[in-house]
């Protein structure tokens, strides 16, 4: 009988002890799964919308630092929202090819960069960044190459001009005649002329020429002595604002005048404030700089 009982006790015992921790091992066993996949690169929800692209804190999180970067938080409000989805187009964008993906001020240097009012400014950019989350900008189902720049020279570039086969045709020439207002539209560069050219050259090859230009009036060819660069290529050796640019020589001197501050392809965001002052909404100023897009949802998956 005594046997018995305490057959039935430890019986007892052993299934209260199944009941109570049984939860606890599932809990755990659940979380190393969840470590392991995370480890291993596969965590995060798969967006049922644009290309696939996952959509999680961690990106809201990495969009907000890139925007931190590149754009002005006292620009005004719509235009901080017209780079967020900026920002989030191109971090999707660049996750998918596998590419560079956009910089972003790490907390420490928005810290560093805003001081005391660190609180406020961050909170105001983290409701801004949130109220366009998860949208990006596609064409034909796929991420868009969504450049921007500072000011233009009063039109933003055609890519077709400067890459025949490229298939962004909403990289267009748009009108920004209010550019040529912003401080900094215009910068003046000189050099001596024995340091611009090489040592050894003559006369004749002391000579610089603007070749060809693009409707927008950047240089898409340039030569200087008996070398030809494209513009891009000038404007990065010399560090210039702009590789819209007008050069000449004389006096002993090489000088280059620059028109606007950036590439020149799609946003400027000098023009993209200014609208926004004027009452237009984000999603107009970006329809009005990439023109046949579509402002896509990515969302996330059950």
């Amino acid at each position: 009988m005594k046997k018995t009982l305490e057959k039935r006790i430890n019986r007892f015992l052993s299934l209260l002890i199944i009941v109570v921790l049984l939860p606890l091992l599932v809990t755990i066993l659940f979380q190393q799964m969840q470590l392991s996949a995370l480890l291993a690169g596969n965590q995060g929800i798969q967006g049922e919308g644009t290309a696939g692209c996952g959509e999680n804190a961690e990106v809201e999180q990495t969009v907000l630092g890139i925007v931190a970067r590149e754009i002005s938080v006292d620009s005004p409000k719509q235009a901080i929202l017209a780079q967020s989805v900026i920002a989030r187009t191109n971090l999707y964008a660049a996750r998918e090819t596998q590419t560079a993906e956009p910089k972003a001020l790490a907390l420490e240097d928005m810290k560093t960069l805003w001081g005391e009012e660190f609180d406020e400014v961050y909170g105001k950019l983290e409701e801004e960044v949130a109220q366009t989350k998860g949208q990006v900008l596609t064409w034909k189902g796929d991420y868009i190459y969504a450049a921007y720049h500072a000011v233009s020279a009063g039109e933003t570039r055609n890519m077709k001009e400067l890459y025949a086969d490229s298939n962004m045709p909403y990289l267009q020439k748009i009108s920004c005649p209010r550019d040529t207002a912003s401080e900094g539209y215009i910068a003046v560069s000189y050099w001596d002329e024995n340091d611009f050219f090489p040592e050894e050259s003559t006369e004749e090859q002391r000579r610089a020429e603007v070749i060809a230009r693009d409707e927008a009036g950047y240089v898409l060819s340039v030569q200087i002595g008996d070398k030809t660069y494209t513009g891009d290529e000038f404007r990065s050796q010399y560090n210039l604002d702009s590789s819209c640019f007008s050069i000449s020589v004389g006096d002993g001197r090489v000088r280059v005048v620059t028109k606007g501050i950036g590439h020149g392809f799609g946003l400027s965001q000098y023009t993209a404030a200014k609208m926004a002052e004027e009452g237009k909404s984000y999603e107009e100023i970006l329809n009005f700089f990439y023109p046949g897009t579509k402002l896509a949802q990515v969302t996330e998956s059950e």
